[in-house]
């Protein structure tokens, strides 16, 4: 059965395009058939697959395809995705009717947070936009909040240290929600592989990439175990 995650966030530039090809590249080296959806008008997760396809870097197990309407996202999960073992949709930056379907068609949903107090505002009004629709529809849609962009400084700043009690409050306030103890950190590979490098796990194994490889496995593992031991398994 096709398994639907979308990354949300309504603060543009959180790094939700980075994510999904971050999780993308590493579901489809473990097998999965994946279909990306780009539905933020800035369209930079098809822009990426456009300079993979120039640059002859196009990922196996993967496809891109651009939903921009209710129905289009619609017709993509329902028609295109029954295709593929995982559909993860980059949604857009902004609260919107279209944001509200594509959290309302998804499994999961994950907001990426970087240490910054807007960040942080983003992901709680994440949070409960999925609660409220999971109020409204009966469904009982997952979300996961990922610290991303992270660096050794960054530990040190008030909003870094925020970040865990924030969540803490949220799930005592009974939101359907949790923090993964798998932090992205600020890495120069996951920005060059926006210009058309493929994925991830495409490139050269050295260090960096190695160090890199070993982080996005390990968010992948978490997300699967929590999303199976939390109940997560879909959408009523």
């Amino acid at each position: 059965m096709t398994r639907t995650y979308a990354a949300v966030s309504n603060k543009g530039g959180a790094g939700k395009t980075t994510l999904v090809t971050l999780l993308a590249g590493e579901y489809a080296l473990r097998g999965e058939r994946v279909l990306l959806i780009d539905a933020d008008n800035r369209q930079n997760l098809s822009g990426w697959w456009r300079l993979c396809t120039e640059k002859d870097n196009v990922p196996e197990n993967m496809e891109v395809t651009i939903a921009s309407t209710q129905r289009s996202i619609e017709q993509a999960i329902d028609n295109i995705g029954r295709a593929f073992d995982l559909v993860i949709i980059d949604a857009p930056g902004v609260d919107s009717s279209l944001q509200a379907t594509i959290i309302r068609s998804a499994d999961l949903v994950l907001s990426p947070i970087q240490p910054a107090i807007k960040e942080l505002e983003a992901a709680g009004q994440a949070v409960a936009a999925v609660n409220e629709i999971n109020d409204q529809h009966g469904l009982a849609i997952g979300h996961f909040n990922v610290r991303t962009r992270i660096s050794v400084p960054g530990r040190n700043l008030e909003a870094y240290r925020y970040i865990r009690p924030f969540v803490a409050g949220l799930v005592a306030a009974d939101y359907r929600t949790r923090l993964l103890d798998t932090e992205l950190f600020e890495r120069n590979i996951y920005r060059e592989i926006q210009n058309g490098l493929g994925t991830l796990q495409m490139q050269a194994l050295t260090e960096p990439v190695r160090k890199a490889r070993a982080e996005v496995h390990a968010l992948v593992d978490e997300i699967e175990e929590q999303r199976t031991s939390l109940g997560f398994e879909g959408a009523a």
